[in-house]
């Protein structure tokens, strides 16, 4: 699949940006919440991986700094320059928290940081959302790149922290409202999809019917993973790890499967001509 790198690009970024949110909303709820430094290393690697991926998907990726010569006219430019610089201050904050330093300094650089990262998910949105490609130009397009981030950010900060014993806010069912709303939003964008009066968008719509056993098992997993991991923090199995690292596996692999569908959706106007 071609477009490999930028699977792994979206997903690394929006989960490395949600894993940051997280730990800026644990704050502000609980002012004496600890340190969350395994996540924000964790964070860190993910956002380093995620922009080698999208570097590896140019063809010459030195050439990647000169694209932000059209920042006034290209979502390509800033969608580079937000996700850029939210892996710069991400580094600089992990530096800080590493040593404990300029606490007054690192609370503003965390805020500052998050609201980069979504920033980045929003170019990212836009970037997709006007190209040439029916199947994304849709506002379930955004709708799904932050709950994706919130979803895989919520459940690296859950793994990387230690409030797992008394979260400040109930991790599990937020996540899971999540998915629901995102996947209530399913059903108006494919019946968009399916009355486009573009070949593509027909073609798309097509493409995506005929994939229902992957459709439909990205949410089986997404849905079916999260349910399982609330039923890890609420009942009898909360103390069974092996069956949270399943709903973890299970939640992941739906979010990839989504996000290869997204991708696989993708037919240009002009298709067949």
């Amino acid at each position: 699949m071609q477009d490999m790198p930028l699977l792994i690009f979206t997903l690394c970024m929006q989960g490395a940006i949600g894993a940051m949110l997280w730990a800026v909303i644990m704050r502000l709820k609980d002012s004496k919440a600890p340190l969350y430094k395994r996540n924000t290393l964790v964070a860190l690697v993910l956002s380093g991986i995620g922009i080698v991926a999208s570097l590896l998907h140019l063809g010459q990726p030195l050439l990647a700094l000169t694209s932000l010569l059209n920042l006034s006219t290209s979502w390509l430019s800033r969608e580079i320059l937000f996700s850029g610089g939210f892996f710069g201050l991400l580094l600089v904050y992990w530096w800080l928290e590493r040593g404990e330093k300029a606490a007054g300094a690192r609370s503003a650089l965390s805020y500052l940081t998050v609201l980069v990262g979504l920033g980045a998910i929003y170019t990212m949105g836009r970037l997709y959302m006007e190209g040439i490609m029916p199947a994304w130009q849709s506002s379930y397009t955004m709708i799904s790149f932050y709950a994706t981030a919130i979803i895989l950010g919520g459940i690296i900060f859950y793994l990387t922290s230690s409030v797992k014993e008394e979260p400040a806010l109930p991790i599990d069912l937020i996540l899971l409202a999540v998915a629901m709303i995102q996947a209530a939003f399913m059903p108006g964008y494919m019946a968009n999809l399916a009355s486009s009066a573009t070949m593509a968008g027909q073609e798309s719509m097509t493409l995506m019917a005929g994939s229902e056993m992957v459709l439909g098992l990205s949410w089986l997993c997404l849905l079916g993973g999260l349910l399982l991991f609330t039923l890890t923090q609420r009942s009898k199995l909360a103390k069974q790890s092996s069956i949270l690292y399943l709903a973890v596996a299970v939640i992941f692999l739906g979010e990839i499967a989504s996000r290869y569908i997204f991708y696989a959706s993708g037919i240009p106007i002009g298709f067949g001509l």
